[in-house]
């Protein structure tokens, strides 16, 4: 057994022992003359130390302690956002050569788009 496991199982049995406490404190509570004339106090003083057993109980047995004192270590790594892929460009109805930049491309496009000076400008 790992030191890991051992430490586990010592934290659940302490709470184990917990539960035991915790349950055993609710025996004086079913005492008759509690039941027949509850006092404010008397009810407050006997549920006191069986809530704080059950809850340390519940949080040891539950792995709480044991969680934060040996966190899993985090073997995946960061989900990475898919990477967006640019639809290809649409060809146009003449086919470019492939030794053309992107550069050379993107000013190809852009002189099909700007007019030329004088033609189709009226004066």
């Amino acid at each position: 057994m790992k030191p890991k496991d051992i430490f586990g199982l010592a934290v659940r049995l302490l709470g184990l022992l917990f539960l035991y406490f915790g349950l055993k404190a609710v025996m004086p509570m079913l005492d008759l003359e509690l039941i027949e004339n509850p006092d404010k106090s008397d009810v407050i003083n006997g549920l006191m130390p069986v809530v704080f057993n059950l809850a340390i109980a519940w949080w040891l047995l539950g792995g709480g302690l044991a969680r934060r004192a040996c966190p899993e270590p985090k073997t995946s790594e960061p989900a990475r956002p898919p990477e967006r892929r640019e639809p290809a460009p649409a060809q146009p109805a003449q086919s470019q050569s492939p030794e053309l930049t992107g550069m050379e491309r993107a000013e190809q496009k852009l002189a099909a788009l700007v007019d030329k000076p004088g033609e189709g400008r009226a004066a």
